[in-house]
């Protein structure tokens, strides 16, 4: 989003994010030098899949695949199958996130004689390569990735590359993939420019416009009590992709922006609970999956994840598990993410998904009580289970702490859907409304642990 994007790209013009890191992370957000790599790259990969001799493409590849550590964030935009044996080549790089950029483009462009090389990869030292592989595999695999992944969950110690395994295990045992088609039948398709024999996807800038799907649900929600919590991404903790702190939470930014530059990384439900929204790239979101949590208190918590990829694994109504791989980050600068360097804007709202803006925990509120109308506060906001608007979706109900300190729990009048998650902005003045995740999910996370 553009607060955080500008803290980002001042780090990144100021040279000490670049510097700290590689001199290949978060080229995409500096789109003149980018379009100019992507004009020089045009050229060697046109070479390359013209070349018609042995030799010759060897030797291309090669080329090709030594460029990777200065322009792999223009490689992995390529959608030539051709190229599949220069990322299979660049899977051999000693940096770790280069290697998982080249597992992310032969999950795009890879076939079964890459199969081998991604499944070397289950065993990787490093863990998000490992589920990087896990989630190439899910795209590209056959029955020996399958043997290949239920051998690797075996052994797997990290809950996270775990998750990642089981999700492209069963992905690949039990196809059609479930984001493949659409409630109305429509299907995702990347847009592509460049020149022929070397198109890529088409680069954007801050997306604007209506989404391809919005899928809801808004019956009543029958789900656990969350007990457990997850991080949203691995490797939460260690903040933006070189340890700069996260500081895009709070002012009027709902959401804490992280994981920036690794397009294709797994995100995980961060507790029990049911999928509210899943939303079709199109505006500035790009891809958009929404939770909705049911706390032991009976009160509710919303997880949101913007700039998602096209592949979301689940769909509206379906429950999910803390720790549940639920989809991927997006591709930078692309129409999948909304035109941002790849991140996923993730926000924790304060309340249950159906909700008014007007309506959250310590507001405000009139009611009546015992004929009079009095004033009180909000404590905790939840569902009626018997009153139900016209449209046949329950009511939401508050439980409000009155001035005599007595609690009362009444049914807010119903309103249209749209007014009703009018809370679900990236910018909201205070953040109210919103828990900083910060500070919410470590507390909570970590808790299990002690």
């Amino acid at each position: 989003m553009p607060k955080c994007l500008l803290f980002i790209i001042i780090l990144l013009l100021a040279g000490g994010y670049v510097s700290a890191l590689d001199s290949s992370v978060g080229v995409c957000t500096r789109q003149a030098e980018f379009s100019q790599k992507q004009d020089e790259t045009d050229k060697i990969v046109q070479q390359y899949v013209a070349e018609k001799s042995e030799i010759g493409r060897q030797t291309r590849l090669q080329e090709l695949a030594g460029l990777a550590d200065k322009y792999i964030e223009n490689l992995i935009r390529y959608r030539q199958k051709e190229l599949a044996p220069v990322f299979a080549a660049i899977l051999k790089n000693p940096k770790w996130f280069i290697r998982t950029r080249a597992l992310y483009a032969l999950k795009m462009v890879g076939g079964k004689n890459e199969i081998p090389a991604v499944v070397k990869l289950l065993s990787d030292k490093e863990p998000m390569v490992r589920e990087a592989a896990a989630n190439c595999l899910s795209n590209i695999g056959n029955d020996t990735a399958v043997k290949a992944l239920e051998k690797q969950r075996s052994s797997e110690n990290d809950q996270y590359v775990k998750s990642s395994i089981e999700s492209a295990r069963a992905v690949l045992k039990a196809p059609p993939k479930p984001y493949v088609n659409y409630k109305d039948g429509s299907e995702y398709s990347e847009k592509l420019a460049g020149p022929e024999n070397a198109r890529w996807v088409e680069y954007a800038w801050t997306v604007k416009g209506a989404p391809l799907f919005n899928d809801y649900f808004a019956g009543y929600p029958e789900m656990p009590e969350t007990k457990s919590w997850r991080y949203p991404v691995s490797w939460y903790k260690d903040d933006l992709f070189a340890g700069y702190p996260r500081n895009s939470f709070g002012g009027t930014h709902a959401g804490e922006d992280h994981a920036w530059f690794r397009e294709g990384c797994s995100l995980y439900a961060i507790a029990d609970g049911i999928v509210r929204l899943v939303q079709g790239a199109g505006g500035d979101w790009g891809f958009l999956i929404v939770l909705e949590h049911r706390l032991p208190d009976g009160s509710y918590l919303v997880s949101l994840y913007g700039h998602c990829a096209w592949d979301v694994l689940v769909k509206s109504g379906e429950q999910v598990k803390a720790g549940q791989k639920i989809g991927t980050q997006g591709l930078s600068c692309s129409l999948e993410n909304g035109g941002y360097g790849s991140h996923v804007h993730f926000g924790i709202g304060d309340g249950p998904f159906r909700r008014s803006q007007k309506y959250s925990k310590g507001n405000s509120i009139e009611l009546e009580q015992k004929g009079k109308q009095v004033s009180g506060t909000i404590m905790r906001l939840g569902y009626s289970k018997n009153k139900k608007n016209s449209y046949g979706f329950p009511l939401v109900n508050v439980v409000v702490k009155c001035a005599d300190k007595s609690e009362v729990e009444i049914s807010l009048p119903a309103e249209e859907l749209q007014a009703e998650v009018s809370w679900m902005q990236a910018y909201v003045k205070d953040c109210v409304g919103w828990l900083n995740p910060q500070t919410f999910l470590p507390e909570h996370v970590e808790a299990k642990k002690k």
